[in-house]
């Protein structure tokens, strides 16, 4: 079928008019019958010393025939047909596209080299655009023109005239569209392929031995389709062992080198060395040093010189609290946590310290980090001198967490009911209706049931029954009694 796309005819570069037809292209430029005559006339070509008819406005020119005898300047074939002439030479007609600047596609958007206008439409189409509409074979699951079969179906041209054939390399039917190989075969040569390619970009032997046996054993783990989309890379993985070590490092270097973060993502290398014995993972180690990176990002939070100086005070006399053995890392990163929320809540100036005022906002504000930040105030009482109170009293304290848990179910009824809205309702109404604080959504038995013609929902936890209104009872202007 002949395509209803024909590239953009330009006017003449010499007089500006239109043409259908160029009868000269020079330097990627294109004159007409009339400037042709006028523009181009005969004299001796420079390099071949035969007569041509060249341009006036250009002295260097050479005739048609000193153009083409040079190669290609991209893909260095010689004989061929000019499809372009630039300053560096000829360009093949295969080669021409490579050559044209960028532009979007009017039907995309994306960028393309390939822009050719529509008869029918009249828009610049890029090769995927032009042709007719594709989609997936849902036999061979190649990305084709679907026709109709007699029976209904949709399927490419190929699995429509021919069901199946019988597969190259393992024998098997597949498919007619898949073509000579079936699916796996395909996906085992090209996983083949990529890990041959790969094992020759390390320069030790340890580690190419390494990458092979890890290939062997990530095919038989995920599949060959997998296994050929991930192996390169799972391959900079290993290169930055080879780079680094030039063998199997221990897990303390890998963990000093990429962070546990990093070890986390090289996920599958992991599994590869710690099954085959080759790395022996350390849990505790693992978890001190994530401990150390949190804490880090912590002591960065603070945006003023001086809450930084107040909590570095703070977390030195944690640290040596557990040099002592009194505390452990993961206590000190949750009192810097609190540490850190009471400081951005008190938004200090410089050489300002937190007044009552500022510590009962907090408390107000996150009455869950009470304890937390208990250490914290009596560590500013004693080091600057203060007289803060540690502790709120017990029942402003239960008024606070109400009033935050009525915040909280005040903001949810401003949202839509998508996804686990129900769950994260429910919790918060156990935690104003109830004072229940510590209910988890994903242990929530519940189930709708009106009570006094108010919606809500009968929630069974720690074997009690309560009940607790639904949003939209609110959202229709009704109230529990």
């Amino acid at each position: 079928m002949a395509s209803h796309d024909t590239p953009t005819p330009p006017g003449c570069h010499g007089c500006g008019g239109e043409m259908a037809k160029a009868k000269k292209v020079h330097a990627n430029k294109r004159y007409c019958e009339t400037c042709y005559a006028r523009l181009f006339k005969r004299r001796m070509c420079s390099s071949c010393g035969h007569f041509a008819r060249l341009p006036i406005f250009d002295q260097s020119a050479h005739c048609s025939a000193c153009e083409r005898a040079g190669p290609c300047v991209r893909c260095a074939k010689v004989d061929f047909k000019i499809g372009l002439r630039t300053q560096y030479g000829p360009v093949c007609k295969p080669c021409r596209p490579y050559f044209n600047v960028p532009e979007p596609c009017e039907v995309c958007g994306r960028l393309s080299q390939r822009l050719a206008r529509s008869k029918s439409t009249g828009l610049r189409r890029c090769p995927s655009c032009s042709g007719p509409a594709k989609g997936t074979c849902p036999r061979c699951r190649r990305h084709r023109v679907l026709i109709s079969g007699q029976d209904g179906s949709t399927a490419c041209e190929p699995c429509t005239v021919a069901i199946s054939h019988p597969c190259d390399t393992c024998g098997k039917q597949m498919p007619a569209g898949r073509g000579r190989e079936c699916e796996i075969c395909e996906w085992l040569r090209v996983f083949h392929k990529r890990l041959a390619i790969n094992v020759k970009g390390f320069s030790s032997d340890h580690i190419t031995e390494l990458f092979s046996q890890f290939g062997e054993w990530f095919l038989a783990s995920v599949g060959a389709h997998k296994a050929a989309l991930n192996i390169n890379v799972h391959y900079r993985f290993f290169a930055v062992l080879d780079s680094n070590w030039s063998a199997a490092p221990s897990y303390e270097q890998l963990l000093q080198h990429f962070g546990a973060a990093g070890l986390r993502k090289a996920e599958s290398p992991m599994r590869f060395l710690t099954e085959t014995g080759v790395v022996t993972v350390d849990v505790q180690l693992r978890d001190e040093h994530t401990e150390h990176r949190r804490l880090a990002a912590i002591l960065s939070e603070p945006s003023s010189r001086w809450s930084a100086q107040l909590l570095n005070e703070y977390v030195s006399v944690l640290k040596a609290k557990m040099e002592q053995g009194l505390t452990d890392l993961r206590s000190v990163r949750l009192a810097a946590r609190a540490a850190v929320n009471m400081l951005e809540n008190a938004q200090l100036k410089l050489g300002e310290l937190p007044t009552q005022k500022s510590l009962q906002s907090f408390w107000r504000g996150s009455p869950g980090q009470v304890a937390a930040v208990a250490g914290f105030i009596g560590h500013l009482n004693r080091r600057h001198g203060l007289e803060l109170q540690v502790k709120p009293d017990p029942r402003w304290l239960s008024q606070a967490r109400r009033q935050k848990a009525e915040r909280e179910l005040v903001a949810m009824l401003s949202e839509t009911a998508e996804g686990d809205f129900e769950g994260r309702w429910i919790v918060k109404a156990l935690a104003y209706f109830h004072d229940v604080t510590r209910a988890s959504r994903k242990k929530l038995v519940f189930q709708r049931q009106d009570y006094r013609d108010v919606a809500g929902y009968s929630v069974t936890h720690e074997e009690k029954n309560l009940w607790v209104p639904s949003a939209s009872s609110y959202r229709r202007g009704e109230h529990p009694g």
